[in-house]
């Protein structure tokens, strides 16, 4: 039992805290997190979902293939996309933070009392984009970006396969939860905010993720051309 306890808090622990102290991760999932709390955890949840895949895809290749496969040169693939991927939503969110409407619906609850519920789209479209696609691709290819990712397996292989199968399932879990929490703080500061400070922090953070998509692209492209 204290085996099984020690897998899971070590790599739930593990997992957390390699997404939360990845300021890349941060600053690529911003954009998404200026928006309603509710579609921002959504979001929040698919970029773990899908960076818990690609950590996990990448791990499994590095040890399956190890001997046939260069995992760094893959890695540095994954890497030069996700600043291809920072540079292409950071210019939409930029062009976004110009044409933004932001509005506030009543919302009328069974005790009578009325809330005010703050939405936020681009002008001329009235419905709200909830599509998180986007974040799950973005999350894989950062999951799969760095052959750092690797370390996440090394805890692994040295637990029986029981704990190993404890270990990997609970730092997923562990990225998942630590991003959803994450982002949706930063939609609800977002919002406390107000109207007025959006739009700047929509340019903000489509700013950051066009300068860190540049330095990942020169980064990269100095070890694979």
């Amino acid at each position: 039992m204290n085996e099984m306890l020690f897998s899971i808090l070590t790599g739930f622990i593990a997992g957390a805290v390699h997404v939360v102290g990845g300021p890349d991760h941060l600053i690529a999932m911003a954009p998404a997190a200026l928006k309603q709390p509710r579609l921002a955890i959504k979001n929040g949840f698919a970029w773990g979902v899908g960076h818990s895949a690609g950590v996990l895809i990448l791990s499994c290749i590095g040890i399956l293939v190890k001997d046939l496969v260069q995992i760094e040169r893959m890695s540095g693939l994954a890497e030069l996309s996700v600043g291809v991927f920072l540079l292409i939503v950071g210019v939409f969110t930029i062009k976004a933070s110009l044409g933004l409407n932001i509005h506030t619906h009543n919302h009328n609850h069974g005790d009578g009392q009325k809330h005010q519920h703050l939405h936020i789209h681009l002008r001329g479209r009235e419905k709200h984009n909830k599509h998180s696609h986007t974040s799950t691709s973005l999350g894989l290819l950062h999951g799969m970006a760095g052959a750092s990712h690797l370390l996440a397996a090394i805890p692994a292989l040295a637990l029986p396969s029981f704990g190993a199968f404890l270990y990997l399932v609970s730092y997923l879990l562990g990225s998942v939860l630590a991003m959803g929490a994450v982002v949706s703080i930063m939609s609800l500061a977002t919002l406390k905010a107000g109207k007025k400070a959006i739009p700047f922090l929509f340019g903000l953070t489509g700013t950051l993720s066009v300068c860190t998509g540049f330095f990942w692209i020169h980064k990269t492209s100095i070890y694979i051309f």
